[in-house]
């Protein structure tokens, strides 16, 4: 064999090598692992690791997205997609943190979500993909996964997004039954979908199951921050803390407790929501944010209505006692600083100084927002009925401002046909302070 043909074929075998050692890494591994939202989530997901990010940036051809209120421009990263994996445009995935040791663990931490925008032609060994979502802290160290969707106990082949439009369409025909059996195949697809908890807990309480409502909102609150739509947040806020407040205890010790631990949840819910707000708006939308509330009237009400409760069973308890009660975490949710009114502009207030006061006054600021939102709320009753149980032990500055609230939401309240008991009631209330 001649030299020159020895030496190239030793170039070629070195190069083909090489060409290896480059390609290689930049293949994508397909396989299965188990996928947490967190260190401490005892139930993973399972998934599909299908490819690796290659680059992050923003697409600004992209129209904003309204995401809990907020308008945002969605990014948009790349990533090499194994050929092996099944993937189109429009199909759900997850932003993973890969762990190290995956042969012995194969699990992966899920860092964003996302849903895939596009597929070009191939790369090298795996194909070239647009993935469109919410991605603050994605980097090229991140992987993409794909969630893994089981079927019913049944051997339905439907997915859960299919038959949550089955549901809403049986519903829109008044046809309940069906709609609940179509969202209980969602819920053995995705047990843990807040979307199809939600739905199914509006159900429940439109066939008059509070209980039934009650545990299934109880898990999608758990999962609410994977919920994509503002109004369906909104809504398992407000509807989670009307049930909660309809089961609190009776007794003032387990109002205190159960009281306390609800207010720690809400707050939470409320900071989550801010706290996404805050990460997707500019400063200047983050000042015009704070003139008005994004809740509806019944999230007001009911919140109105846990602050009256509160309120109450503290009168019952001195501070000492309370200590004995409550633990550390019940005091700090406690005695936290609480938002209510002086005069036109919202304000913080310490119950620590103040103590039921404080509780009272936040009720007060509370049922007014949800007038502002719905002038013919059940707000203005519990307001009045309230203002009511103030009057007697009041001194002559504080029936000066029960009377101006009662006297300005009693006639509003008057204005709609109530229940003929309430407005029996508003009405003697409404006598008792102009006699006053």
């Amino acid at each position: 064999m001649p030299q020159k043909t020895i030496i190239m074929k030793k170039i070629l075998l070195q190069g083909c090598l090489f060409l290896g050692i480059v390609i290689l890494p930049l293949k994508a591994e397909v396989y299965p692992l188990m996928l947490y939202r967190n260190y401490k989530d005892a139930v993973p997901e399972r998934g599909l690791l299908i490819g690796k990010i290659n680059t992050k940036g923003t697409d600004n051809s992209v129209p904003p997205q309204q995401i809990l209120g907020y308008d945002a421009r969605m990014a948009v990263i790349s990533a090499t997609i194994d050929n092996s994996a099944h993937v189109y445009p429009g199909m759900k995935v997850y932003v993973v943190k890969r762990e190290r040791n995956r042969t012995e663990n194969k699990a992966a931490l899920i860092i964003a979500e996302g849903e895939i925008d596009s597929v070009s032609a191939t790369v090298f060994q795996g194909r070239m993909v647009r993935i469109r979502g919410q991605f603050s802290m994605v980097s090229r160290q991140f992987f993409i996964a794909a969630p893994v969707l089981s079927h019913s106990i049944e051997g339905e082949t439907g997915t859960a997004a299919e038959y949550l439009l089955q549901a809403e369409r049986f519903r829109h025909e008044n046809d309940l039954a069906r709609a609940a059996q179509a969202l209980q195949h969602a819920r053995e697809i995705e047990p843990r979908n807040p979307l199809v908890a939600l739905r199914y807990a509006e159900l429940a309480l439109m066939n008059d199951a509070p209980e039934k409502a009650r545990m299934a909102l109880q898990k999608a609150f758990a999962e609410r921050r994977r919920l994509e739509n503002v109004n369906d947040y909104l809504n398992l806020g407000a509807l989670y803390l009307k049930l909660e407040v309809d089961n609190i205890p009776t007794q003032n010790q387990g109002v205190l407790k159960t009281g306390t631990h609800l207010l720690a949840q809400m707050r939470q819910f409320e900071k989550d929501m801010g706290q996404f707000g805050a990460d997707l708006t500019p400063p200047k939308s983050r000042r015009m944010r704070r003139k008005q509330t994004h809740f509806s009237a019944n999230y007001h009400l009911n919140y109105g209505r846990l602050l009256v409760q509160i309120a109450a069973a503290m009168r019952e308890y001195s501070p000492e006692s309370i200590t004995k009660i409550l633990v550390f975490a019940e005091r700090d949710a406690l005695y936290a600083p609480i938002e209510t009114r002086i005069a036109t502009h919202r304000t913080l207030a310490l119950p620590r100084k103040a103590w039921d006061k404080a509780y009272t006054d936040a009720a007060i600021t509370h049922f007014e927002l949800a007038l502002k939102k719905d002038r013919h709320s059940e707000a203005a009753y519990e307001l009045i009925q309230l203002c009511d149980r103030e009057w007697d032990g009041a001194d002559n500055n504080r029936r000066t401002y029960l009377k101006q609230i009662v006297t300005q939401y009693a006639t509003q309240y008057l204005e709609k046909a109530h229940e003929d008991y309430r407005m029996g009631r508003v009405r003697s209330v409404l006598n008792k302070v102009n006699q006053a």
